[in-house]
């Protein structure tokens, strides 16, 4: 009852713009988009290369329209919707340019897979966790993303599926592993946006100085990076330094870039600093295990893996000059907030967090 009661209410302009009107406004063709010079009076209906829409002048609303969209004569619907999930899956779509199935959009790369997954999703009453538990469960998909020599030659772009993907995750999937790897992120499902703290001197970049934004405090400004509000004239910036769409024009397509800007802003932001800490002063506070079970641990815990034996060296290596640098900095400095030994695990746990392999789907 207190969820329903939360509900926001439609507005009087929402209510009139939603309900379905007695009588059909009349439509007419804008002339070169001049709204005042209308042309010849058009009707409702659906492209005529597609199944037709078989309903009474009467009944040719927005319901009939969803269900011939989902009709099991339209097979577009269901091409389109399983490309996407591909898509999610392997990086790539089946059909490369998912936001255009037309004369200008790419092949298919597999036309008979693509159209069998249609038939699927059909058949599994528009599932998408039966069609992503079928594609994942595949040999395709299982495959390695190692590349090999002969391949590269062959298909470097992978259009025949001979390997894995390996792409680099969306920004809010990366802010989410720095959060779950240290410990931080907060899981909860639902709610309103979070504002968590922005870089000095980016709120004072709106208009007219007129952003308000009231940082969320505690466990709120841990959640996930979905539930970060957009604020159109001042959008997070880390969000915009991953690609992520700034919500000015529509987006069908993320795009993904390489820059150093994106490595300064994991090694130097204010939240995967702040992780990096929570990660490393935690594998400091376990005396019970010797330094390479605990590299090894805070390894695998990022990765998924165990170090190499050459890993393993480096980090060791790297984990005895952070303490000595840590050292000559606490003699120089006694008001130093952190333990010597503390700061030297922090910084492994920083190294370890910007790996590639930490925030690439391999």
């Amino acid at each position: 009852d207190e969820h329903r009661a939360a509900v926001p209410k439609l507005t009087d302009q929402q209510a009139r713009t939603l309900a379905e009107r007695q009588q059909p406004r009349t439509t007419r063709v804008l002339l070169r988009g001049d709204f005042l010079n209308p042309g010849a009076e058009v009707k409702a209906g659906t492209p005529r290369v597609l199944n037709r829409l078989n309903v009474e002048p009467d009944q040719n609303n927005r319901l009939a329209f969803a269900r011939w969209l989902v009709s099991p004569e339209n097979p577009l619907t269901r091409r389109v919707e399983v490309n996407r999930t591909w898509k999610q899956l392997f990086g790539e779509g089946l059909v490369r340019t998912t936001e255009d199935f037309g004369t200008r959009g790419e092949r298919p790369s597999h036309p008979a897979l693509l159209d069998w997954l249609a038939e699927e999703f059909l058949a599994r009453g528009w599932s998408r966790k039966e069609m992503i538990r079928l594609i994942v469960s595949s040999s395709t998909y299982r495959q390695s993303s190692r590349v090999r020599e002969k391949l590269t030659e062959i298909d470097p772009l992978n259009y025949l599926l001979a390997r894995q993907n390996r792409y680099r995750l969306e920004g809010e999937v990366i802010r989410d592993l720095f959060l779950d790897a240290s410990g931080l992120l907060n899981e909860a499902i639902g709610g309103p946006s979070i504002r968590p703290p922005l870089p000095p001197g980016v709120r004072e970049l709106g208009y007219a100085n007129s952003v308000k934004w009231q940082e969320s405090e505690g466990p709120e400004k841990y959640r996930r990076g979905c539930y970060i509000f957009f604020q159109r004239t001042v959008p997070y910036p880390m969000l915009m330094t991953f690609d992520s769409p700034d919500s000015t024009v529509t987006c069908t397509r993320r795009e993904r870039s390489n820059t150093p800007l994106q490595s300064l802003t994991l090694l130097n932001s204010p939240v995967f600093f702040e992780c990096a800490v929570k990660l490393g002063t935690e594998y400091s506070a376990k005396p019970d295990m010797d330094d390479a079970d605990r590299i090894a641990e805070l390894f695998r815990r990022c990765v998924g893996r165990v170090p190499t034996s050459s890993e393993q060296e480096i980090l060791a290596g790297l984990l005895e000059d952070y303490r000595k640098l840590a050292a000559s900095s606490a003699d120089e400095n006694n008001q130093s907030e952190m333990p010597p030994e503390d700061r030297a695990w922090v910084g492994v746990a920083r190294i370890v967090m910007n790996l590639d392999e930490f925030m690439t789907r391999e």
